[in-house]
């Protein structure tokens, strides 16, 4: 009968051992969710100047590990019109690429968000005055910081603020002003399972 008791104490004693190593906290280990999203992506830029108010859209989609997203995006349709010199330039763009995102405390209905994209891109540059046309790639860097909401288990609202930097485009003599970089504000719409707090997670 000790014998019994005692088997029954062990197997108590390591049942509590192994949930404290459960709720142990790690760098590495299991994302304590999983899941993915795609949805639209919106951005503005131009402000303060009505004038060159420009948009853009695209969307992209990820997966998801605890509170990071690794996935992908496209950018496409940019149609900016500038003024150099006294003559309209009109640049038709897009990029895509790589995406890469964290959104902390998501179990909160509002939360923060950041991400940010390395994309790939091609640019068709017109100045009609002076029968001027010129295409070149660039490479772009687009990191973002805001607050997002979680509207229903399955779709989420992201507003942020981002900076974007342009690399590789060539300005040949007429576009020597030419200035693609610029501060942003975007609009994300993700819809998708982005899986449930494990009863571990600490966050």
């Amino acid at each position: 009968m000790k014998q019994l008791h005692f088997l029954f104490a062990f197997i108590g004693f390591m049942n509590v051992l192994n949930l404290n190593a459960q709720r142990d906290q790690t760098i590495f280990n299991s994302p304590n969710r999983v899941g993915g999203f795609g949805g639209p992506i919106f951005e503005y830029t131009g402000f303060g100047d009505n004038e060159n108010f420009k948009t853009a859209s695209g969307g992209g989609g990820a997966l998801i590990l605890g509170d990071f997203f690794l996935g992908g995006y496209g950018i496409g349709d940019i149609n900016l019109l500038e003024t150099i010199d006294n003559n309209e330039v009109l640049i038709d763009m897009g990029h895509g690429g790589l995406w890469l995102g964290i959104t902390p405390l998501q179990h909160i209905a509002v939360h923060p968000y950041g991400s940010v994209k390395f994309g790939w891109g091609a640019a068709d540059i017109q100045i009609d005055a002076n029968n001027f046309d010129y295409y070149d790639q660039f490479f772009v860097i687009h990191p973002e910081a805001g607050l997002e909401i979680n509207i229903f288990r399955w779709f989420r609202i992201a507003g942020t603020v981002g900076y974007q930097f342009f690399n590789g485009l060539d300005n040949p003599s007429p576009l020597n002003d030419l200035d693609l970089n610029n501060l942003r504000a975007g609009l994300t719409l993700r819809f998708g399972g982005f899986g449930r707090r494990s009863n571990y997670d600490f966050d």
